[in-house]
C-alpha cells in the first residue's frame, strides 16, 4: 500500500480542497511495534467537516480508509474545514500562504 491508494480513496470520500499526506513508514522501520505497516500523517480540508467536532472528523477519515486500514500501522490526521485552514495559514499580506484547490 502507498499514500497513492490513501489519497484516492480521501479524495473519493471526502471531495477535500486540500489533501497532503506524508509517508513517515521509512522513519519507523525497524521498530518491533510497527508490524510492518505504513506510518502517515494527513493534513485535509474538506467542507463536509464543517459543523463536526475533531472526533467526528477523525471518524470520517477512518471509514474512508477502512479498506487499507489493516495496512496501516499509524494514521495522524489534521481535519480542517476550509475557513479554519484559511485562518490558519495567512501570510503578512493577508492572503493564505498555502491556496486551497491547488495539489
Amino acid at each position: 500500500m502507498n499514500k497513492e491508494v490513501l489519497e484516492e480513496l480521501l479524495r473519493n470520500a471526502l471531495s477535500p480542497e486540500f489533501l497532503e499526506i506524508e509517508d513517515r513508514t521509512e522513519a519507523h522501520s525497524g521498530h518491533a511495534s510497527s508490524g510492518g505497516g505504513g506510518h502517515y500523517a494527513v493534513r485535509i480540508v474538506s467542507s463536509r467537516f464543517e459543523g463536526l467536532a475533531p472526533l467526528a472528523r477523525h471518524r470520517l477519515v477512518n471509514t474512508a480508509t477502512d479498506p487499507v486500514r489493516q495496512e496501516i500501522h499509524a494514521l495522524t490526521v489534521k481535519a480542517y474545514t476550509p475557513e479554519e485552514f484559511a485562518a490558519q495559514n495567512q501570510s503578512p499580506t493577508g492572503r493564505p500562504a498555502i491556496p486551497l484547490n491547488v495539489l
